[in-house]
């Protein structure tokens, strides 16, 4: 290496500046190399040779030199370093050579930029050294002193500020003295300047500084008489409030009215006014709450400017309005680039004004409704823009307008409203779809893309007059692909999101259009042509069939025919055009395979076969095969290629790609369905084996679907069932013993049961199956439950109901006999079986002794037993209500012992029955039966029968709600603690029924229910809470208008209540227990889920009180409740956080820096540290918000607590994880 730098010496001292420049190069490569050791021998010398090349004459050695300087700034020792800096400011600030000042300006920035981003010895060396200089090169008044060095000075030490400003405080007070006077500079460079200094100076400022720095700049605002130089001061207000956010909140109240009144000053110029309209857009971004105030004069403002053009009068606009002719128009732009003046910058006034509406778009999602009425018509009514970058971005503000209606909580007057304006808006941007810029038919077309995507159908009665607009661009001979494309997607999302009849007038015309972009060169306008022209088709057929003469269309059939076969047969295109086409041509078989000849179709099927066969494509071919198969507008003979095509689709069954496993067995269910004895005899036995292999615990859906594959199989052809019997029976009874077997799998399973039984075939009878079920059951490995036997039971039930009544009775018979046995598998299967048969039909009549057997069981030791044998009797009463219903709430009465197993069974009778038309009219008139005994035991001593009553009350209320909801509110003034309990309870199974119901009898009491929730009682208080945090998870809308009468509720049930605290005498000791507990935890579980569904209601800085109360409590749970409530809250709304994070700061410390005990337990230790890592995570969370950098308490407390304590290397490790990972953090808080 001391050859090397001796070269690089020797080089650089050279008079040629060839090998000056190669001396450089070389030795900025091996500086760049992390394993390039200085010798230190020569760094003196190298770093004295690199700043006498700074005067070099040629350009292309300095650029090397200062890249040199800047890498080598992290290699040298500190003499060195402090050389380097002092030569650099030096040259700066020499005004006899020009080109040294901007070399050494550069060299700076090279130096700052190549530093470590964490402060260091390095950087605080650079910074004490730098620092002085470029106070003084800004400050001083030195005659003839060029511009250029304050403006360097300027930047350098902004530079700093970003990096370091958390490390430079000592330094801030004179930064802000020397600056602070360059808002007054004559040039508009060094003002601008000196504002982004003070914006990044004022994020890392104390308090008291940054009070100064404000009090200044509004203290000048108001007795500035010069409008620059009031322009200048607003313009720094909205660029510290980008950098230090909430901070500047508490000043607005000085602030706004100034600014308000400067913008709507009539006599006020165009620059001040723009500044102004920017301080409103980055106030309403990072002050949300203390702007609150002033936001309708920022909207009224915004909408008032986004139309102020002094140049271009509304008398223009009515005029061009009136005209027809394409000549009159080009007139009437002849006359506006007439008006236009290169001077005029009023178009800045209407594109901040665009800007600040944005801003509040984005932020107020409350407002949503009122921006719809009172903004969108004003935007709408500016489509007609002359400034192309300001027309543009309103079609922005108007597309974030209605991205806002996918949000949460967004009322649904909103888009009533948008519905209202459709005709107006399609009027103002349908000229906007024939203008000359591309950008603006660009910008228009996504406008509408987005529209019909939020408001599908919305432009019903208006397609006339964007047929043409569309026409227009795609028959423009070299339009440009980007207006193609997006013309293209407009089209599809209009053909399928519409209906047919609205495109009769239109779909020849169209045609031309789709037909000439399928053959375009570029492949994604071929592709997405493609895609335009299956929906296309779909819109084709409706409109054309019905007549059933299809000779009129047969032209424009073949015409896309021919256009899409092109493409089809194309062996050398994209992968995209590949696809579109062979997916297109399906769509086009399945709507009119019948208008062509077979001879047509013919070579198009046989590629179809090799596209089926090819890799590459066979997943969308088989989806394209499935669908011409279905096709119920027309039936297309596909037989010349079926055989081959179910082979191959065999095939596919054992690949690894699941989507073309699944793709395939639909098919496969498809053609039996659809073309019965398609398979043959030598195609079937690999089908049945590949199929079969599929049955598996593993892929449920795949699963169901070759169950479905079964069912059709056996439809189509009955006596293949014993063929099938050995290839899906050993699966199938695998897959019964699987706890994980249910939904759409059970469902088809059962199904397939049922008709297996029906056909009754040899070795596939009633019996066989009968037997196979119980022997399998009989498998199962202790301990046995009752879901372990819950599929089985349901599969025996579905094969008996399916079966002769003889043979039924006969089977039931045996299961009644199976319950006075001692094997308690076989009674608890029995039990169930004969539940699940009498909840499908009425097996009351098929023994006298039903009723008492499985009632006997109820004695049984096992709780297993007795639990199944009550959901029995309650199944059983589903079908037999006027036989079992009345012995239920008979025994409930007389059998105190038996009654929380006989009120099971009257929940099972009740959930079972209200969840059908059928049931609930079944059950009304018992209603009146079983009230009473539902009322009786709200008050029962046990919290789990209550839980049932609550249940049972909840799912009836729901059923005769006219009748029961009034008896449950006279019960919340009960004088039984329980049963109020028990009553609000209730509420959280009324809200899950009909939402007609719950919307008309239930939500307007809802806040009666919730006045428990001020109720004395701790049990009536919690069922409350739990109550208010399953409606909150569940239907919020319910109490979304009343939440802030809730919060203050939840926020004091949140702290720890001493009087809730008492002191248990164990004898030796003593020790404390708290009754609150358990009601704050559920406090906090309700804020949790509230910041989920109804943020937009919450007001932040109260809940961020709360969640810091929180965070001091004893208990772990709730501490971490509280952690997961600020990462929500740091994704949602960071900027609320940032204001009230101060408060966070000193109990998160706490935390982490909170030990157990010398005594503590293993488990104590693992919370603790659980404790810990979640409180980091919350922090992780605060420091991803953007500016989180400007809370000089967070910032100081995140350096000295954590990235310099024990916990930096935990801390990183968090910070390093994806942020979608925190996702995972979310937890359902709403039992």
């Amino acid at each position: 290496m001391s050859f090397f730098l001796g070269q690089i010496l020797d080089k650089m001292a050279s008079r040629d500046k060839d090998i000056r420049f190669m001396a450089t190069h070389d030795l900025a490569a091996e500086l760049e190399k992390e394993s390039f050791k200085m010798d230190p021998t020569f760094e003196p010398k190298i770093v004295t040779k690199l700043l006498s090349l700074t005067s070099d004459n040629a350009n292309n050695v300095q650029e090397n030199v200062v890249k040199c300087l800047g890498l080598l700034i992290k290699r040298v020792k500190d003499a060195q370093a402090i050389e380097m800096v002092d030569s650099l400011s030096k040259g700066m600030v020499d005004n006899t050579k020009e080109e040294l000042q901007e070399i050494s300006s550069i060299g700076l920035k090279s130096i700052i930029s190549n530093l470590p981003s964490e402060s260091s010895a390095i950087s605080n060396l650079v910074i004490k050294s730098l620092v002085p200089k470029l106070i003084s090169a800004i400050d001083a008044n030195i005659p003839n002193e060029k511009a250029e060095v304050k403006m360097s000075s300027l930047d350098i030490l902004n530079d700093l500020l970003v990096k370091y400003g958390s490390s430079m405080t000592g330094d801030l007070e004179n930064i802000q003295k020397v600056v602070l006077p360059k808002l007054n500079a004559s040039r508009p460079a060094i003002r601008k300047r000196a504002i982004l200094c003070l914006s990044s100076m004022a994020a890392p400022a104390p308090d008291a500084l940054f009070n100064q720095l404000i009090e200044f700049i509004i203290k000048s605002i108001e007795e500035s008489k010069k409008p620059d130089h009031t322009s200048t001061l607003i313009q720094a207000i909205g660029a510290i409030c980008k950098t230090s956010g909430y901070r500047l909140g508490k000043y607005l109240s000085k602030i706004m009215p100034n600014v308000i009144k400067y913008c709507d000053k009539a006599d006020q110029n165009d620059e001040l006014r723009e500044n102004c309209l920017l301080c409103f857009e980055a106030l309403v971004e990072k002050c949300q709450k203390d702007i609150s105030p002033y936001l309708q004069d920022i909207i009224n403002l915004c909408c008032k400017f986004i139309k102020y053009d002094p140049n271009y009068s509304d008398d223009m606009d009515e005029e061009e309005e009136e005209m027809d002719t394409d000549e009159q128009e080009e007139e009437d732009e002849d006359e506006e680039a007439d008006i236009s003046d290169d001077d005029d910058i009023s178009w800045k006034i209407r594109r901040s004004s665009a800007k600040t509406l944005c801003a509040i778009i984005l932020t107020r999602v409350e407002l949503i409704q009122e921006l719809f009425e009172k903004v969108a018509p004003v935007l709408y009514q500016r489509f007609k823009e002359r400034e192309e970058n300001v027309r543009l971005d309103i079609f922005q503000t108007f597309s974030l307008l209605l991205k806002q209606l996918y949000r949460k909580n967004v009322s649904p007057e909103a888009k009533q409203i948008l519905l209202q304006q459709i005709p107006k808006l399609v009027s103002s941007i349908s000229k906007s779809l024939s203008d000359k810029s591309i950008r603006i038919k660009v910008g228009a077309f996504s406008l509408l893309k987005e529209l019909v995507t939020v408001c599908p159908s919305c432009l019903e009665k208006n397609v006339g007059q964007l047929v043409s607009g569309i026409n227009l661009s795609l028959g423009e001979k070299n339009a440009n692909s980007n207006l193609k494309i997006e013309v293209l997607i407009f089209l599809k999302l209009l053909l399928s999101n519409h209906p047919a009849e609205i495109f009769r007038d239109h779909y020849q015309s169209l045609s031309t259009h789709i037909i000439k972009c399928i053959n375009d060169s570029y492949y994604r306008i071929s592709s997405e042509a493609l895609r335009v022209c299956q929906e296309f088709i779909n819109v084709l057929s409706p409109l054309v069939r019905p007549s059933g003469n299809l000779s009129a269309t047969t032209p424009l059939l073949q015409s896309l025919y021919q256009a899409i076969y092109q493409q089809l047969e194309k062996q050398d295109i994209d992968q995209e055009v590949k696809e579109s086409a062979i997916s297109c041509m399906g769509t086009l078989i399945a709507n009119f395979g019948d208008a062509f000849p077979k001879e047509t179709l013919k070579p198009c099927l046989a590629i179809l076969l090799e596209r089926l066969d090819n890799e590459i494509t066979r997943v969308v071919t088989v989806k394209v095969l499935s669908r011409i198969i279905t096709s119920q507008v027309c039936k297309t003979d596909v037989s010349a290629i079926l055989e081959p095509s179910i082979d191959l689709m065999a095939t596919f069954l054992r690949k690894n790609n699941r989507v073309l496993k699944q793709s395939s067995l639909v098919a496969l269910i498809d053609i039996v369905r659809q073309i019965p004895g398609s398979i043959s005899a030598k195609q079937l036995p690999t089908i049945l084996v590949e199929v079969s292999s599929l049955i598996n615990e593993a892929d449920l859906q795949l699963t169901h679907l070759a169950f479905v594959f079964y069912q059709e199989l056996l439809k189509s052809n009955p006596k293949c069932a014993s063929t099938i019997k050995d290839k899906y029976i050993p699966p199938t009874l695998l897959l019964l013993k699987s706890s994980l077997l249910q939904g759409v799998a059970l469902d088809s399973l059962l199904t397939l049961f049922g008709i297996i039984v029906e056909i009754n075939e040899p070795g596939m009878t009633y019996q066989d199956l009968l037997q196979l079920l119980i022997d399998c059951a009989s498998q199962i490995k202790q301990p046995v439950t009752r879901q372990a036997f819950l599929s089985i039971s349901q599969c025996i039930a579905i094969i008996t109901v399916h079966t002769t009544s003889d043979k039924r009775q006969q089977t039931i018979n045996t299961l009644l006999g199976n319950l006075t046995g001692n094997n308690e598998s076989l009674v608890l299967l029995s039990l169930s079986c004969i539940g699940e048969i009498g909840r499908r039909i009425d097996i009351s009549a098929t023994s006298a002794q039903l009723q008492s057997s499985v009632y006997k069981t109820f004695d049984a030791a096992n709780e297993e037993i007795k639990q199944v044998a009550a959901l029995c009797l309650g199944d059983i009463a589903v079908c037999s209500l006027q036989s079992y219903l009345p012995f239920i709430l008979e025994q409930i009465k007389n059998q105190p012992k038996k009654q929380y197993l006989l009120l099971h069974s009257l929940r099972e009778t009740i959930i079972k029955l209200s969840s059908t038309s059928q049931g609930i009219t079944a059950i009304l008139p018992y209603l009146q039966t079983i009230l009473p005994i539902l009322f009786e035991n709200c008050v029962n001593e046990e919290e789990g029968t209550r839980n049932i009553v609550a249940e049972c009350l909840g799912k009836v209320s729901m059923i005769s709600p006219k009748d029961i909801i009034p008896k449950l509110q006279e019960k919340i003034k009960s004088t039984s603690n329980l049963e109020r309990s028990t009553i609000v309870t209730s509420i959280k199974f009324s809200i899950l029924e009909s939402k007609d119901l719950v919307d008309q009898f239930l939500a307007p009491h809802i806040s009666d229910f919730l006045t428990l929730l001020l109720d004395t009682d701790l049990i009536v208080k919690r069922s409350a809470l739990l109550t208010l945090n399953y409606i909150s998870h569940n239907k919020a809308g319910l109490i979304r208008n009343n939440l802030s009468n809730y919060l203050p509720i939840l926020y004091n049930n949140s702290k720890i209540k001493p009087e809730l605290i008492r002191e248990v005498d164990l004898g030796p000791f003593k020790h404390k227990v708290d009754d609150g507990i358990e009601i704050r935890k559920t406090a906090f579980e309700c804020m949790y889920t509230l910041l989920d569904t109804s943020i937009d209601k919450i007001d932040i800085p109260a809940f961020i009180a709360a969640i810091a109360d929180g965070l001091k409590d004893t208990q772990y749970d709730i501490k971490l409740l509280c952690h997961l409530m600020i990462v929500r809250l740091s994704q949602s709304n960071g900027p609320a956080l940032l204001e009230g994070l101060i408060s966070l700061i000193e109990p998160l410390r706490l935390t982490l820096v909170q030990k157990v005990g010398d005594t503590a337990v293993k488990q104590q230790v693992e919370r603790n540290e659980e404790c810990v890592r979640s409180a980091l995570r919350a922090i992780a969370a605060i420091s991803r918000i953007p500016n989180s950098e400007s809370v000089a308490k967070f910032e100081e407390f995140i350096k000295t607590s954590i990235k310099s304590g024990a916990l930096a290397s935990q801390y990183s490790a968090i910070l390093s994880e994806d942020t979608t990972s925190h996702n995972t953090d979310a937890m359902d808080t709403s039992n």
